[in-house]
């Protein structure tokens, strides 16, 4: 599959997790706060395992610059679309709130979201399975196969 193709499948799958969220809000009319909170936890949970996922996969089969590069620009395009694009699923019109609402969103969720990718990167390079460890792993055992000469002195 094409680089960008997966670029644009994880920012697809960011916006649709939060238009499912805004739809979910706007048709059972969702007000309670603490409603709400679960239903946001239930957002972030989603988005984790969705970048944490995406970020493995790319963490294993990438150098980490194409890796931190490609899910990097797919959480930057899927929160610019969650805030362009996902409230017309919540039956709101986009940038009805101040250019600072919209700042402080676009901080937050960018954060959140990148938080959950480093975590999945260090846990992928703690286990030892990221491109590099495995390419020194491979380097280590070829190594070890070679002849060496002794060296008398």
């Amino acid at each position: 599959m094409n680089r960008w193709v997966r670029v644009g499948l994880l920012a697809l799958g960011i916006l649709l997790v939060n238009m499912a969220s805004r739809f979910i809000t706007w048709k059972f009319k969702i007000v309670d706060e603490s409603q709400l909170t679960k239903l946001d936890a239930v957002l972030i949970g989603l988005l984790a395992v969705l970048v944490m996922g995406a970020t493995a996969w790319w963490a294993v089969r990438y150098p980490f610059p194409r890796a931190f590069g490609d899910v990097g620009l797919a959480v930057l395009l899927g929160v610019l679309l969650c805030l362009t694009v996902a409230p017309i699923a919540g039956g709101q019109h986009p940038f009805t709130e101040s250019f600072g609402t919209l700042v402080a969103e676009f901080v937050l969720f960018t954060g959140i979201i990148a938080i959950f990718g480093f975590l999945a990167f260090g846990a992928v390079v703690m286990l030892g399975k990221d491109w590099k460890s495995r390419s020194l792993r491979r380097y280590q055992q070829n190594y070890a196969k070679r002849p060496h000469r002794t060296v008398r002195g």
